[in-house]
């Protein structure tokens, strides 16, 4: 049978329809891959160190990959939302309120916790509350009306962990029982407030204390620790869930394959290897942020 030309028309109408609602429903195949993470130190040391991942990114993706400095949590947060931001390194608060808010993102690899023999298990690090090792203080009590550091609105251990650790351990919210409370910006910069006097504690990362003990010239024995928190689970690196899937299989390969151009980067970070990582894995740190 020999269709007519006005057949022919109406089924390339309902041909070109339905491409352009695939298109519409599609997935995202961005020319340039942006990548974002939170603020945990110098902007400039953190694009450093993971510079090695950047690289091999763009090699196997065959993509520019472009480093979006973000100044604050809730920046890398929007970025994500709004997908200006493809891929990025999130805080377990951060994952777990962008999660809450809209399930754009999924979690897919973290670093692997690099004093492990078979570097198998994802990392844990704790919140601490620190003050200056001469600053005669011995526990949370002493600080009553003292001035306080915490890091960012959205971060776990700067934050959210500590504000519900002082209502537990005091009976009073943070900003009540300290006279002054002030937001860093970030771990490296509250670290440096107390170490220069300019507030009597902060709430910060273990590992980003380690790390300041390790890159600055003060020596670690210079500050104390007063408080920890249970273990928290590491942060996790997350993509936009609407990346096609040739991409996300090509992101995953570079995190969770065995490439030995990232050993420079898990060197400078402290980890041995990637590991997979699941919205699973923050179950708890979403029961967290989670409006009551």
């Amino acid at each position: 049978m020999i269709s007519s030309p006005l057949h022919r028309l109406a089924v390339c109408c309902l041909i070109a329809s339905a491409s352009a609602a695939c298109l519409a429903q599609g997935c995202d195949d961005p020319s340039v891959l942006r990548f974002a993470s939170i603020p945990k130190a110098d902007g400039a040391q953190q694009e450093q160190a993971l510079r090695p991942l950047m690289k091999e990114l763009g090699r196997v993706l065959q993509k520019r990959v472009e480093v979006v400095r973000s100044n604050s949590y809730g920046a890398v947060v929007e970025g994500l939302h709004a997908a200006t931001i493809d891929l990025a390194e999130l805080g377990p608060a951060s994952y777990a309120l962008l999660m809450e808010r809209a399930p754009s993102v999924t979690a897919f690899a973290v670093l692997s916790e690099g004093l492990r023999a078979d570097a198998a298990a994802p990392g844990t690090y704790r919140a601490v509350l620190v003050v200056r090792a001469d600053s005669g203080f011995k526990s949370l009590k002493d600080l009553q009306g003292k001035t306080l550091s915490l890091t960012d609105p959205v971060s776990t251990s700067g934050a959210l962990l500590p504000m519900q650790a002082v209502q537990k351990l005091t009976g009073q919210p943070v900003e009540k029982y300290f006279s002054r409370v002030t937001y860093a910006g970030s771990h490296l910069r509250a670290l440096e407030a107390v170490h220069k006097g300019l507030v009597n504690a902060t709430f910060v990362s273990s590992r980003r204390l380690e790390e300041y003990g390790q890159k600055k010239t003060a020596s670690p024995r210079e500050l104390a620790v007063l408080w920890q928190s249970p273990p928290i689970p590491t942060d996790p690196f997350v993509y936009r869930s609407s990346l096609c899937p040739p991409v996300v299989d090509k992101i995953r390969a570079v995190f969770l394959g065995d490439s030995p151009a990232l050993q420079p980067m898990f060197n400078e970070l402290g980890g041995r290897r990637f590991v997979p990582a699941s919205d699973a894995d923050y179950q708890s740190i979403r029961e967290l942020v989670r409006p009551q």
